[in-house]
């Protein structure tokens, strides 16, 4: 399993929208680090994709 995962995987993974993604990011459950020019990309670890999973499952 990865270690780090891209916006992207995430939302493919959990059939969500990118924006829904950086809502919880907003709301202070997620903090990926930032790479590439200017800090632009966002970089989950598999804590971020744990909360988010929780945060998923708690929701329902």
């Amino acid at each position: 399993m990865a270690t780090q995962f891209s916006i992207s995987d995430l939302a493919k993974e959990f059939d969500l929208t990118t924006r829904a993604i950086r809502f919880y990011e907003d709301m202070g459950l997620l903090e990926p680090e930032r790479s590439g020019p200017g800090g632009r990309n966002r970089v989950y670890s598999s804590r971020d994709r744990t909360r988010l999973k929780l945060t998923l499952r708690a929701k329902r």
